[in-house]
């Protein structure tokens, strides 16, 4: 039980690192060209990214430990890792 929940903690950090890592590099920027674009009324508004990308990275992280878990062969698994890794740098 120890184990399962210090992988799924290892799989949401890893996936948290990968968005903190990618908002500390973009996060200069935004202001100079986001707030200048023309958006549908629709657009939510700004306090509701920060929530909503942290959620989706940590179900991220959470599809990651699924992946560890999983007991599919070897060649599926590693898709499915390099399925993810894509995902989350870009």
């Amino acid at each position: 039980m120890k184990n399962k929940i210090t992988i799924a903690l290892f799989s949401i950090g890893i996936s948290l690192l990968a968005g903190f890592l990618g908002s500390f590099f973009t996060q200069s920027s935004v202001s100079s060209w986001y707030l200048n674009l023309h958006k549908p009324p629709f657009n939510p508004p700004s306090y509701l990214f920060a929530p909503v990308w942290t959620f989706l990275f940590i179900l991220m992280g959470v599809s990651l430990y699924l992946i560890i878990r999983s007991k599919t062969g070897k060649k599926l698994k590693q898709k499915a890792y390099i399925f993810f890794c894509y995902t989350v740098v870009t």
